[in-house]
């Protein structure tokens, strides 16, 4: 297949899955705490050891209703395009590349619903549910081979695990994984995470960690969420892509990217304009005290050779990327979330990438992603 445009951030949400999915899959141990939909008086929720997932993490309802409009501009676009119209689109294949095709866009790398490992407390159970989804995301891909490339969700609680996870997925099919390294059992500088970055690197399947917040002070009492609850949302918002800066650190000073020179990683949906700064203050750090950790390159060259980051709507993205890199920028989607591009990508492209060389533009969103990930052509 011949790609022009390629989503290398698009995602699939607990919320539009298939309700019994996970109960028909697990050992009969798990029958009745794993994740499953439930009729109650708010509606249909996600329950999962007893527990309804939704007061957890928004994500957990099930079947997202239309929203109301007016509320957000890129919703009213969603509503206007018939996206909540059906059978939920974006785990139904035949839709979701109608959905593509609506946006122009001809294959998406797709995240996965890693964060329900955030609300379930049996880590065995947790590991069972990413390798249940795994499978159905293996068939997920086998319904549009070339246009629909679902990552591998990873255990964070066991580096052994996850690894062995990533070999099972890869044969599966699979073109990545991601891992939620914020909740891991241990910081991801720390070497016991070596089988994992091994195996990625024998896989040759990239690691995504894609960015679930900056940790902002939380209010320290109820009526401190009620009175201040827009205020740090917003604050929140503002500085959520930026914790990709500890996993690019992470990385390289721990010298994970020096011992594993074939593993590859993305920061997904971290942006661009901020790595700059990071990789310049890696380098003068690392010049200035740190040489005793023995690096043969400076930090800012280890992302040059294996880091990659998503962006989706960035104004000044070109002017950052000779910083950044142009091999190592790729554009998402964020499909299909509130605040992706979905169905007027290919407008944002043009406003972001206006003046910026067709070739680059080209490596932007298409090539990188094509080539990080091995897609057919």
């Amino acid at each position: 297949m011949e790609y022009d445009l390629i989503s290398a951030d698009s995602h699939i949400d607990i919320s539009w899955m298939p309700g019994d999915l996970f109960v028909s899959n697990v050992p009969a141990k798990w029958k009745d705490v794993a994740p499953q939909i439930v009729e109650t008086a708010q509606g249909k929720r996600w329950f999962s050891e007893g527990r309804d997932l939704t007061d957890l993490h928004g994500f957990m309802v099930a079947n997202i209703d239309p929203p109301p409009r007016g509320t957000w501009k890129t919703v009213d676009r969603m509503l206007d395009s018939g996206f909540y119209e059906g059978p939920p689109h974006p785990t139904t294949p035949d839709l979701r590349v109608k959905d593509q095709d609506l946006d122009g866009v001809n294959a998406e790398v797709i995240y996965g619903i890693l964060g329900i490992g955030w609300c379930v407390t049996d880590l065995e159970l947790r590991s069972a549910i990413y390798e249940i989804y795994n499978s159905w995301a293996a068939g997920f891909h086998n319904a549009y081979p070339q246009r629909l490339f679902p990552l591998a969700t990873l255990p964070n609680h066991d580096p052994e695990v996850a690894a062995n996870e990533l070999r099972r997925a890869a044969k599966l099919g699979l073109k990545g994984a991601e891992l939620a390294a914020p909740s891991a059992v241990k910081p991801i500088w720390h070497k016991d995470w070596d089988p994992l970055w091994a195996a990625a690197q024998e896989c040759a399947t990239p690691l995504s960690f894609h960015e679930t917040g900056y940790p902002v002070r939380q209010p320290t009492a109820e009526q401190m969420a009620r009175e201040y609850a827009s205020e740090h949302m917003a604050i929140r918002l503002t500085c959520m892509q930026m914790a990709g800066a500890e996993f690019i650190s992470s990385l390289v000073f721990s010298g994970a990217l020096q011992r594993y020179p074939g593993m590859n990683f993305v920061l997904g949906e971290c942006g661009v304009g901020w790595i700059p700064y990071v990789l310049s203050r890696m380098d003068k750090e690392y010049d200035d005290q740190f040489r005793h950790l023995d690096l043969t390159l400076n930090p800012s060259e280890y992302w040059r050779r294996q880091g990659f980051t998503t962006y989706q709507h960035e104004p000044g993205v070109a002017n950052f990327v000779r910083y950044v890199g142009e091999d190592n920028v790729m554009w998402g989607s964020d499909y299909p979330h509130p605040d992706g591009t979905w169905p007027i990508s290919r407008q944002f492209i043009a406003e972001d990438l206006a003046g910026v060389d067709e070739t680059v533009r080209r490596k932007l969103t298409c090539d990188n992603v094509a080539k990080l990930y091995r897609l057919p052509h």
